[in-house]
């Protein structure tokens, strides 16, 4: 038995991937003022973008891959001085986002986190169960300018507001 190229081409293209809306595929920025919200309310004070960035490459395969570079909020909670808190490291996995609802399941989770609290350095465990750009899912809204995003849980994993990166 033959089988014919044509037919093998056919098969491979009609094989079916992990549903991606090509408004949400490419390079995302997030709008750290609205993370920055997020982040304060999750240490119960409150947050302002210093510096840094956050990115967000969803592929076509199904992919997600947030890079967090040098991202810096002033922190401020009840009873302690203002603090600037750090956050640098990339979470990735696997992405589904068609007619208006999104999920990530995360396979690689490498944020860490310090603070200077008083002239002490300590370091900020983020756990992929819990923390943001660790899973979960919810709904959005694109274009071909920007992404909103709604998370189900009450503990927002995602930044609601990007923008297209470049």
């Amino acid at each position: 038995m033959r089988i014919s190229p044509v037919f093998c081409v056919a098969a491979i293209i009609a094989t079916p991937a992990l549903a991606v809306d090509d408004c949400l595929l490419g390079v995302w920025e997030a709008d750290l003022a609205a993370l920055s919200q997020i982040m304060g309310r999750q240490m119960n004070g409150t947050a302002t973008p210093v510096g840094g960035t956050v990115l967000m490459t969803i592929t076509p395969d199904g992919m997600a891959n947030m890079v967090i570079n040098d991202l810096v909020l002033n922190v401020v909670v009840p009873d302690v001085p203002p603090m600037d808190v750090s956050v640098s490291g990339v979470s990735s996995g696997v992405f589904v986002g068609e007619a208006g609802s999104w999920s990530v399941v995360t396979a690689t989770y490498t944020l860490v986190g310090s603070a200077d609290v008083m002239g002490q350095t300590m370091t900020i465990p983020f756990d992929s169960s819990t923390g943001m750009f660790g899973g979960g899912s919810g709904g959005y809204v694109c274009d071909e300018r920007a992404v909103t995003f709604t998370s189900d849980s009450p503990n927002e994993r995602i930044p609601p507001r990007w923008s297209r990166a470049g």
